[in-house]
């Protein structure tokens, strides 16, 4: 098992599917943040702090194929 957040592990116990919770809890919460954020804070910002959740929230990156060698 993943290191994930308390939250996100309380929600897939309880069956809320991950697609769900990543959808209404993360990313939602986030964009409702940056609606109401001062003009300084860029998108740059958002996307590392959705990421970050995503992480957190037992998201792995995808295991990409070594390119071949010569």
């Amino acid at each position: 098992m993943t290191d994930i957040s308390l939250l996100a592990q309380t929600a897939y116990d309880t069956g809320i599917d991950p697609i769900t919770y990543a959808t209404e809890h993360v990313i939602r919460s986030h964009i409702d943040v940056w609606l109401g954020w001062p003009q300084g804070f860029t998108t740059a910002a958002l996307s590392r702090r959705i990421l970050g959740d995503l992480l957190d929230a037992g998201w792995t990156p995808p295991h990409l194929a070594p390119e071949p060698g010569p």
